[in-house]
């Protein structure tokens, strides 16, 4: 079966999967940047959740976070680390928040959406290490600091993700 004729049987699993593909891809890439400590990540696959989220919906969001998050764990080596698990908290939570956003009658830009996706994983993520690692209420001491943060990665993955809608709406993709 050629490439041509899979996507022809089933398209919409091999959106997903070039989806998928490109998210852990840039997840992979992303975890060998240098970072001044190791909770700080930019989340720039989360772009790829955006654009998902808008075009096609929750689940197909929601499938290609999930597989980002476990495959890019496997293939960078922290699968077994807490570090997935955490991920995986920030994740669903993010996805949530970001999806009601979406679907609310309040109108939201995908920059603001993506800030409150980004302040949300962070914030599921500290839960996640008091509750499993960290016994201690002081963890929380790092909030502002985290809130901060997701307000400077939100910025920077809501307006790529506001990039590339533009472009494939301009393009007749959206």
């Amino acid at each position: 079966m050629t490439i041509n004729n899979l996507e022809n049987h089933n398209p919409k699993l091999t959106h997903l999967a070039f989806y998928t593909a490109l998210a852990i891809t840039i997840y992979v890439v992303e975890s060998f940047i240098p970072k001044p400590f190791p909770f700080i990540r930019l989340g720039l696959a989360n772009v790829i959740i955006l654009i998902l989220l808008y075009q096609e919906g929750f689940r197909s969001a929601l499938i290609v976070a999930f597989s980002k998050t476990i495959l890019g764990g496997v293939f960078s080596g922290t699968f077994l680390s807490p570090t997935t698990l955490l991920s995986i908290s920030g994740t669903i939570l993010s996805l949530i928040v970001m999806f009601l956003l979406i679907k609310s009658k309040i109108n939201f830009s995908i920059i603001g959406i993506s800030i409150t996706g980004a302040i949300s994983h962070n914030f599921a993520q500290i839960c996640a290490v008091r509750w499993i690692l960290i016994k201690e209420n002081s963890i929380f001491y790092l909030t502002p600091l985290l809130v901060i943060l997701g307000i400077v990665t939100g910025i920077i993955t809501g307006y790529m993700a506001f990039l590339f809608l533009v472009k494939f709406e301009k393009q007749g993709k959206l």
